[in-house]
């Protein structure tokens, strides 16, 4: 009920007791307001809180480095992944890591991300199985074509009319074989996934409530997760992919370089290859396309080494080696590709010496991938996964896995130096049909053609039988292949040989 106009608040109603806490607390906020303004109140308060800044900023400094031990530990994936979402969280995103960040925390964590959380399922481990084992194939046959090419630049005279067939088209081969390598590492990084679809791989991984937390997030914001992308430069779809599975953007960062920088080269062999192209234009796009292409490949290598740990450990595995290679062989390219602009020889020389660098980097990735290192040189979160307590395999059949073996490794070696000495041969006896024209010298480019379809075709059956069978009459069929295989590249590195040979004499 309202009082009457003038009339004095009754002391029990609310407006009188309002009224009354007010004027009670009114006399005290207005002297702590003016206590607060004074000068001496203000500058004592500025003094209280720079000592507590210095103060705290010293206790911070005299915190140890955890580094180090947290690496030995084999900790450190968990703990840069729970930093970022922790980081992430106080930056604004909806969702951050739970908890505090402790070794048994983290050991947790790294207990659920074994070998069954980045391989869940038989179909997860044969697609990272399959594209590793390509990318380190591709990535050595390009390397043998690019050692072998460089090094026959600088011997123009010698090889007269054979020039171009073993350098320029050996470039064009090694292109192609450098454009698969970078792309499938593109789509490896694109599309990858640890495939926690299924309630078996949730059940893994229900403890891991950070993970599942950028999991979600990842649904919300991609909800076409299953959607496989051949477009390699979906940036925003591949960072998002992999801080869903707690990894960092660099292995896609390691791809997406790599694969621009084969084609800057690309542009410049076009250039080269293209008739009717005036010398001085194809002179300009042809160094500045190499000069972008080298420096692209020597920042592929940096990044390597920065995932492998190259430049602040002394681990030296395979991995480690391979990354400090690629970063030297890159940085070889980009010498060679400044030298370029005023001594062809010395640059050509560079170019074949980082290439032959890039060659047994590329050697040290095909044993990492025998040794079942998915991950390579520029995937590092993949290798030294821990062993699985059932490897993905025939199941069904009750057989065990395969797994490479040595020799299976030294196998794939010889195929690939088969494929590429075979396409020389190619090269050289279609360029005699050029200048002949004959139906003979055609056939007789055919012929040198088939070793190298019978090295490939042989690189696929690896892919899918890494070990000899051991039942008849498989076994005794396989034996006879690998011979056969190893009789076809003896026999076309000696008819490179003897065509180079002759070739300088003539």
């Amino acid at each position: 009920s309202r009082s009457a106009p003038g009339a004095r608040p009754n002391s029990c109603s609310p407006v009188a007791s309002t009224a009354a806490m007010d004027s009670s607390l009114d006399a005290p906020l207005l002297d702590a307001a003016r206590a607060e303004v004074t000068p001496a109140a203000a500058q004592r308060q500025s003094a209280e809180r720079i000592k507590r800044s210095q103060t705290l900023g010293q206790s911070v400094r005299e915190l140890p480095d955890l580094t180090e031990r947290i690496h030995r530990l084999g900790l450190t994936e968990e703990f840069h992944a729970f930093k970022d979402r922790y980081l992430g969280w106080r930056q604004g995103q909806a969702v951050g890591a739970k908890g505090e960040i402790t070794a048994d925390r983290l050991t947790r964590l790294a207990a659920n991300r074994g070998f069954g959380y980045w391989y869940p399922n038989v179909q997860e481990w044969l697609w990272k199985r399959t594209m590793s084992y390509w990318i380190a194939v591709t990535f050595f046959e390009g390397s043998i074509f690019f050692t072998v090419s460089s090094f026959m630049y600088n011997q123009k005279a010698a090889l007269g009319d054979m020039f171009e067939p073993l350098t320029l088209y050996g470039y064009c081969a090694g292109k192609v074989s450098f454009v698969a390598c970078t792309y499938m590492m593109c789509l490896a990084t694109v599309n990858f996934s640890i495939g926690h679809s299924g309630s078996g791989s949730k059940q893994e991984t229900a403890d891991d409530e950070s993970v599942c937390n950028s999991d979600s997030v990842a649904e919300s914001i991609e909800p076409d997760c299953d959607t496989f992308y051949l477009w390699p430069y979906r940036y925003g779809t591949a960072i998002r992919r992999l801080a869903g599975a707690g990894v960092g953007p660099l292995p896609y960062y390691t791809a997406i370089v790599y694969f621009t920088g084969v084609l800057c080269f690309t542009l410049g062999l076009v250039a080269e290859v293209l008739p009717g192209v005036p010398p001085l234009i194809e002179m300009m796009v042809l160094n500045y396309s190499f000069l972008c292409g080298a420096f692209l490949f020597a920042l592929g290598g940096f990044t390597e080494c920065l995932q492998n740990r190259t430049f602040t450990s002394l681990e030296m595995d395979n991995g480690w080696w391979g990354a400090l290679g690629n970063f030297v062989g890159g940085c070889c390219f980009f010498v060679g590709a400044v030298l370029a602009f005023s001594d062809k020889y010395s640059s050509q020389n560079l170019y074949g010496v980082g290439s032959l660098i890039y060659m047994v980097s590329s050697s040290l990735q095909i044993v990492m991938w025998k040794d079942e290192q998915f991950g390579l040189i520029f995937f590092v979160v993949l290798n030294n996964v821990g062993e699985p307590d059932r490897l993905p395999a025939r199941a069904a059949e009750g057989d065990d896995v395969q797994s490479f073996s040595s020799r299976g490794a030294l196998f794939v070696h010889i195929c690939c130096l088969c494929g590429a000495m075979s396409t020389y041969n190619f090269n050289i006896e279609l360029a005699r049909h050029v200048q002949v024209g004959d139906l003979r010298s055609l056939q007789f480019a055919f012929n040198e053609m088939l070793p190298c379809v019978f090295a490939h075709l042989m690189l696929m059956l690896t892919s899918a039988v890494m070990r000899m069978p051991k039942a008849a009459p498989f076994r005794q069929l396989y034996f006879i292949l690998r011979l056969l295989m190893i009789a076809v590249t003896v026999n076309s590195v000696l008819t490179f040989w003897e065509f180079v040979s002759h070739i300088i004499q003539d």
